[in-house]
């Protein structure tokens, strides 16, 4: 895999279309990542001289893209294809001239995913779903890079492309415990988050959950944080009820919500109030780490 990528870098997107490890393996990737992989392959053509930045950039995309579909299903309870090491991390980072990631703490590993500029997915020709990248407001051939670490023994979700549209957003879960962190965003526009009411963090975390199956959302606390490559940063932290076909399940969590563009755009990092004390530093670990840039990702013409 790291023999493709130099090759890609060098060579250029033509290195793409030989079969990866995985496809020999019959461990081919999915849908979803084939096309992601395709779509940073076929921007490049679409312009007829790009700057060597622009082209060590979109290679670089491209080809983590390609790495991070290939790998290999981990042992069961473990994230799926996401084995990634921060100098891959950081080979991304530094193409889009972003600030490198330090480090990764022990027992957690980063996702890094590319999303926005899609259609949310169509269902019955009525009624349409949106997605994380539907939700994110972006320039053609703009993406917005996402970037968190979270617990070893989380599972890895990410959004799902079909014919009818993109479902789904970025998160990892741990599905037994109930602990988890989820990517949600909202239109914010030219207004600052330290203006936005708590209503507006509320529409944002509860962005997840069916409008009938939580209630009580209580902002416990809200700050200004450190702005991230000069993008605005508040923290939060917050609960709420769900509720399920036996007893409500209190929720409590941390939030770091980004300001990308004219998006809010927000890590939640909750689990439930019996677990709360036990989880609460990785829950924070997950929520400091929580990074989101506007990026130049494919070519326009």
């Amino acid at each position: 895999r790291k023999v493709l990528l130099c090759c890609a870098l060098v060579g250029g997107a033509e290195a793409f279309l030989a079969p990866s490890p995985a496809m020999l393996n019959g461990n081919a990737p999915s849908l979803r990542q084939a096309a992601t992989t395709r779509s940073a392959v076929s921007g490049l053509s679409m312009v007829e001289s790009p700057s060597r930045r622009e082209a060590l950039g979109s290679f670089s995309a491209a080809a983590l893209a390609l790495l991070f579909s290939s790998e290999k299903a981990e042992a069961a309870g473990k994230a799926f294809g996401y084995s990634a090491n921060i100098n891959d991390i950081n080979a991304a980072l530094t193409s889009y001239s972003l600030t490198p990631k330090v480090s990764v703490p022990g027992g957690f590993k980063p996702v890094m995913e590319l999303v926005g500029g899609t259609t949310g997915a169509n269902i019955d020709g009525s009624k349409t779903i949106e997605s994380i990248g539907s939700l994110i407001n972006c320039a053609p051939g703009q993406k917005v890079l996402l970037l968190f670490d979270y617990p070893s023994s989380w599972i890895v979700s990410l959004p799902y492309s079909t014919a009818n549209g993109e479902s789904g957003t970025v998160s990892a879960n741990n599905y037994v415990k109930g602990d988890s962190a989820v990517v949600a965003a909202k239109a914010i526009g030219d207004a600052t988050m330290e203006s936005q009411p708590k209503e507006f963090f509320q529409e944002l975390m509860m962005q997840s959950v069916p409008q009938n199956q939580w209630q009580n959302f209580k902002l416990v606390k809200r700050k200004a944080a450190d702005p991230i490559d000069n993008q605005e940063c508040v923290d939060i932290e917050y609960r709420y009820d769900l509720i399920t076909s036996g007893p409500t399940v209190g929720r409590h969590g941390f939030a770091k919500v980004v300001k990308v563009g004219k998006n809010a755009i927000s890590l939640g990092a909750t689990t439930v109030d019996t677990r709360f004390k036990k989880m609460k530093d990785d829950l924070i670990v997950s929520k400091d780490s929580f990074r989101a840039h506007l990026v130049q990702a494919e070519f326009t013409k």
